[in-house]
């Protein structure tokens, strides 16, 4: 059976030394405040900056998904999953019960910022456990500043829910590893089970807790463990991917990786900012080197959890996208824990060799709140930017109040592209006194997310009926390749109508939706 042990024992303060869990009889009754006090304050800052301007003044395309699917009933929502998005279904049925007792777009997000508190504690305990409390303590406050980590945990959709799972899930792992306890792999498994029922990409933790193993040399009968808790996973998990496959169209317009896949990637796993992220990386690798040149050497220490985690199934799905194109960022967003463990590993190896040179504890503190701040301050734009609607593609809230204040009765919309109608779904009140020229069933009517069109010349033929028609439309009106719908009305609004942008107001900046009032301008 694998087991912890101290890591380097040059470090002055006994704030480096990873925390003893006793384990059988003898195991501790009580909660180590060495333990709890870094998993506490990690929680409580992540729901703080969770919380903080949770209310950013408008969904935007997923988000809509979520809100007009959950708030439908069960028998409706069921439908829909029949058609298109099973692979978070059940993140709606859970939404459903979630909104039950009413609430709007700010309620729907609650649940991720609970889940990233689940992740910031998860990653403390983690760091505690492996590398000691100072390390437990900055990587889960690393976590919760993280602006891929706060974009995440105010966004009403499942990824911070499987983050906290999948951390959860690790944390057991690394318990049972040290324990031997039968619960910790049935808890091990649980989380998984939920993580990969919320999204099934976050099966790829099993590979990461694989090489973990590897890494770790457990006995055989470890082994038979894992084995078994990774059968269990994949036989609950398979039955939902085989479906899921059944609408493997949803994802088509994804593309291959490429080099900007991976810069991509990089920007926003670390930052936009240059130098932050060199500092970032620097203290990755500080961390990593301290965990590899440990003395005496651990079979299990924190780069053997953090590093599989953090790069394996990223790789896994970039790999699998050279041949089926459905790499995105948020299906592995729990890699991105690896990243604030190996950096809170380097600020405490930083902090130790400051408080060995001096031979001052207190200096090694300090070294450490240093560059906790420093690296916070440094992402505080970022993290204020994501609590702004321009953070997001859609500021559907913003183009649904100026329909509100400039429509007349009669007036018609169009949405180019069709998945637009989801902002009039979301804020239905707005849109109330508008006629939807291209609609033929309603989303409920059509058991999907947005319904469906007229054809071409029926939509023309409504189009002239009108004097006035709103656009809710992509920046600069694209329509893409093969819209027959797109182009027919493109086509009447340029040979009858002229147009007058009122969203966003001009020179208000770039965004991604643009509203259009259009006024006919012959006899009609």
């Amino acid at each position: 059976m694998t087991t912890l042990h101290e890591p380097d024992a040059a470090p002055v303060d006994a704030a480096t030394r990873p925390v003893e869990h006793r384990t059988g009889p003898a195991r501790l009754r009580r909660v180590d405040p060495a333990v709890a006090a870094p998993v506490v304050a990690s929680v409580v800052v992540m729901l703080v900056v969770g919380l903080w301007g949770l209310d950013r003044g408008s969904m935007w395309l997923d988000e809509a998904a979520t809100y007009t699917v959950a708030t439908r009933p069960v028998h409706q929502i069921l439908a829909v999953l029949q058609n298109i998005d099973l692979v978070h279904g059940a993140y709606y049925l859970f939404m459903h019960l979630w909104l039950l007792p009413g609430g709007g777009e700010v309620w729907m997000r609650v649940p991720s910022v609970l889940g990233m508190a689940v992740g910031a504690g998860a990653t403390a305990a983690l760091g505690v456990r492996l590398a000691g409390p100072r390390t437990g303590l900055v990587a889960g406050l690393l976590f919760a500043g993280w602006p891929l980590v706060s974009y995440y945990g105010q966004e009403g959709r499942s990824f911070a829910l499987v983050l906290g799972a999948v951390l959860l899930a690790t944390w057991c792992l690394v318990q049972a590893l040290a324990s031997g306890r039968r619960r910790w792999w049935w808890g091990c498994t649980v989380c998984l089970v939920t993580a990969a029922t919320l999204h099934e990409f976050a099966v790829l933790a099993v590979a990461a807790h694989a090489v973990t193993l590897l890494l770790a040399r457990p006995a055989w009968r470890v082994w038979r463990a894992w084995l078994l808790s990774a059968v269990v996973c994949g036989l609950l998990v398979a039955p939902l991917a085989w479906l899921t496959q059944q609408q493997a169209g949803q994802v088509s317009y994804m593309t291959s990786p490429t080099w900007s896949t991976l810069t991509d990637l990089a920007a926003k796993f670390l930052s936009v900012n240059l130098w932050l992220s060199l500092v970032l990386v620097a203290l990755v690798a500080v961390g990593t080197v301290a965990e590899v040149r440990r003395r005496p050497p651990t079979p299990l220490g924190l780069a053997a959890v953090a590093l599989p985690l953090l790069l394996v199934p990223v790789g896994l799905l970039l790999a699998a996208s050279l041949v089926h194109p459905f790499f995105q960022v948020r299906y592995v967003l729990f890699s991105v824990a690896g990243l604030p463990l190996l950096a809170g590993r380097g600020v405490d190896q930083l902090a130790s060799t400051a408080a060995r040179v001096t031979r001052r504890t207190a200096v090694g503190w300090v070294v450490a709140v240093v560059l906790v701040l420093a690296v916070s301050l440094a992402q505080l734009p970022a993290l204020r930017h994501e609590r702004t609607t321009g953070s997001r593609s859609q500021d559907f809230a913003g183009a649904a109040a100026v329909v509100a204040a400039v429509a007349r009765p009669g007036d018609g919309v169009l949405f180019l592209p069709l998945s637009y109608r989801l902002g009039a779904m979301a804020y239905p009140d707005a849109y109330a006194g508008v006629d939807d020229l291209a609609l033929k069933r309603s989303a409920v009517q059509a058991a999907n997310l947005r319904g469906t069109n007229r054809t071409p010349d029926a939509i023309r033929k409504e189009m002239l009926t009108r004097q006035r028609i709103w656009v809710v439309s992509t920046k600069n009106q694209r329509v893409k390749a093969g819209d027959e719908v797109g182009a027919a009305e493109m086509a009447v609004l340029k040979d009858h109508f002229a147009a007058e942008q009122l969203f966003p107001a001009p020179g208000a900046g770039v965004r991604s939706l643009e509203v259009h009032l259009y006024v006919r301008t012959d006899a009609g």
